[in-house]
C-alpha cells in the first residue's frame, strides 16, 4: 500500500512539472511573438506546408528567395516583374557557376515549389534535373502548378519528398547539385556535404546560396533581431564552419564568393514597400549592416 501510494504521489508530482514546463513554453512562445512584430513563424514545416510561405508578399512567382539584384535605385518603387527577376537571377547565378552542359543529370535540395527546376531546364538545357525538398506540400504543389510541363518532359524532370541529411538517391548519379536558399534550414550541414558528395559523380560540381554567419557566435547574436534564427528555424552558420565541412568531407577547389551587396539592400527595398515595412524581417539587413551575416555562393568540386 505504501509503495503504491509513493508511486502514486511520484506520478502526480510528475504531471505537476510537465504541467509547468509546458505552460513556460507557452509564456516564452507568446512573449517572442510581442517582441516579433509581423508575420511570426512556428517551424519549418508550418512555414512552408499550411503556411506556404511562397504565397507571401516577400516573394513572387512561387519562388523563395531574397533575390540577387543586378542594379536597382534606392529612390524608385521595385515592381512585382523586378522582384520575381531578382529570384530568377540569383538562380542564373547559381547555375551558371555549375557551367551546365547538355549531358549534366542534375539535383536542386530544396527545390520548393520547382520554379528553379523549370528555368534551370528550360535555359540552361542539361539532360535531366530533378528536385528534392523536405516538405511534402512543397512537392504536390510542384506537381501541380507544372503538371502539363512534368508531363510534356517526364524524362527529364522529377520531384521527389526527401531530406537533404538523406537523400534518397543511389550512389555517383549527378554531375552538378545546387541548393538556393535551402542551407539555413538544414538540421546537419555535415550530414548534407556528406549525401551531397555521395550522390555526386566523381568530379562532380557543388553549388549552395545561401546565408551564413561572418562569426561563429553569429546565431546568438542575430537571435534577438531575428524571428526565424531566434526559434531555431534558420541557422546562421559559420561560413568559415562550413568550409572546413567541405574539405574534410573531400571537396576540392572551393571557391566562396560573397553576394551580400547584391541581396540585402534590394531585398530590403522591396520589404520597405510592401506589408511587412515595420516587421522583423527587416533585420536581415540590420544584421548585415552590423556585420553578423551575409549571404554568400559556395561552389566546389568532388
Amino acid at each position: 500500500m505504501y509503495v503504491k501510494s509513493k508511486i502514486l504521489f511520484n506520478l502526480n508530482k510528475l504531471s505537476f512539472y510537465l504541467i509547468i514546463y509546458f505552460v513556460m513554453l507557452n509564456v516564452c512562445s507568446l512573449e517572442a511573438k510581442k517582441s516579433f512584430k509581423g508575420r511570426y513563424e512556428q517551424s519549418v514545416e508550418e512555414m512552408y506546408d499550411a503556411d506556404d510561405l511562397g504565397s507571401c508578399c516577400l516573394f513572387a512567382g512561387n519562388f523563395i528567395n531574397f533575390g540577387w539584384w543586378n542594379s536597382y535605385s534606392p529612390d524608385l518603387v521595385i515592381s512585382l516583374d523586378e522582384r520575381l527577376e531578382s529570384e530568377k537571377n540569383l538562380y542564373r547565378l547559381v547555375l551558371n557557376h555549375l557551367n551546365i552542359k547538355s549531358v549534366d543529370h542534375i539535383l536542386d535540395v530544396g527545390c520548393g515549389k520547382g520554379c528553379g527546376c523549370i528555368l534551370a531546364l528550360e535555359e540552361f538545357g542539361p539532360q535531366k534535373i530533378q528536385g528534392l525538398d523536405i516538405s511534402q506540400a512543397q512537392i504536390k504543389r510542384a506537381k501541380n502548378i507544372y503538371q502539363n510541363f512534368i508531363s510534356n518532359n517526364s524524362n527529364k524532370i522529377a520531384f521527389m519528398q526527401g531530406a537533404a541529411e538523406k537523400m534518397p538517391y543511389e550512389n555517383e548519379i549527378f554531375d552538378k547539385l545546387l541548393s538556393v536558399e535551402a542551407a539555413q534550414h538544414f538540421t546537419n550541414l555535415q550530414l548534407f556535404v556528406s549525401e551531397a558528395y555521395r550522390v555526386l559523380k566523381p568530379k562532380g560540381k557543388l553549388a549552395v546560396a545561401s546565408f551564413f554567419g561572418t562569426l561563429d557566435h553569429s546565431s546568438s547574436l542575430l537571435a534577438d533581431l531575428i524571428q526565424t534564427i531566434h526559434d531555431g528555424i534558420d541557422h546562421a552558420n559559420s561560413i568559415i564552419m562550413f568550409k572546413e565541412i567541405l574539405e574534410k568531407e573531400g571537396f576540392k577547389n572551393i571557391e566562396i564568393i560573397n553576394l551580400g551587396q547584391n541581396v540585402w539592400p534590394g531585398y530590403d527595398k522591396w520589404v520597405s514597400q510592401g506589408d511587412l515595412s515595420e516587421s522583423w524581417t527587416r533585420n536581415w539587413y540590420v544584421g548585415y549592416q552590423k556585420g553578423l551575416i551575409d549571404y554568400y555562393l559556395i561552389t566546389a568540386e568532388k
